[in-house]
């Protein structure tokens, strides 16, 4: 009985070690991340208090290939309903709103899913909007800054 219980107590070690050994950290490296901030009413730095970068921001991000304005429907400043270019990535970003993703390299625009629209975080140039890009082995960082529509511009 004693033999069948080292046995036992063998195999279950056996089994531990196995199972530990199996499950594999996997850590992606992502060449794309960074942060979603949120800003609403007037954030300029004021003598009693400092300027605001803002507060983060749950909610999905559109990574297309390079858009032009000419390919955006209904643009009414930094807003669009709808995107016609070729779509590469949706990313969602978390509550402390950073976000990662791993892009093949290119050259792309971001928008952000913001009040039932389609946000564009900033212009590059009178012709493009949102431009990153990616390149091989070369992490990007982005920091994108959603002026809410209650901003006083």
């Amino acid at each position: 009985m004693h033999k069948k219980l080292n046995y036992l107590l063998i195999g279950l070690v056996f089994l531990a070690f196995m199972a530990c050994r199996s499950q594999k950290i996997v850590k992606e490296n992502f060449n794309f991340q960074g942060v979603l901030l949120e800003q609403k009413y007037n954030s300029m730095p004021m003598s009693d208090r400092p300027s605001a970068m803002g507060t983060p921001l749950a909610t999905n991000l559109y990574i297309y290939r390079a858009t032009s304005i000419k390919q955006l429907d209904s643009l009414n400043g930094h807003f669009c309903s709808r995107i016609n270019g070729d779509l590469i990535a949706t990313i969602q970003s978390n509550a402390k709103g950073s976000f990662n993703a791993q892009l093949k390299p290119g050259i792309y625009s971001v928008f952000v899913q913001y009040e039932n629209a389609k946000y564009i975080p900033y212009f590059s140039g009178s012709e493009w909007t949102a431009l990153f890009e990616i390149k091989e082995n070369v992490p990007t960082q982005l920091e994108i800054i959603v002026r809410g529509s209650t901003n006083i511009q």
